[in-house]
């Protein structure tokens, strides 16, 4: 299985502020993150999702990003990386 997953969502300009939904293959909630949910504004939301009970859930994890505060258009990056 898989232990942990690494999600990084880079678009670099903190003058344009994206938002990241990250919902289990069950359906939960695990929250919407901000530039700032890791400790720093960067233009970045980097994070692990790390679950107490040993492996990641198995099945199609979803994940919204959503242009809270864009003037414009905003070009960005997404990955997810298993571990």
């Amino acid at each position: 299985g898989v232990n942990y997953l690494e999600v990084d969502l880079n678009w670099g300009d903190t003058s344009d502020s994206l938002t990241l939904s990250i919902s289990t293959p069950s359906g939960s909630n695990l929250g919407t993150y901000h530039d700032n949910s890791d400790g720093t504004v960067n233009g970045r939301i980097h994070l692990s999702i790390d679950p107490a009970q040993g492996y990641v859930e198995q099945g199609t994890w979803k994940f919204k990003v959503y242009g809270e505060s864009v003037s414009g258009t905003e070009e960005y990056t997404f990955n997810v990386y298993q571990h």
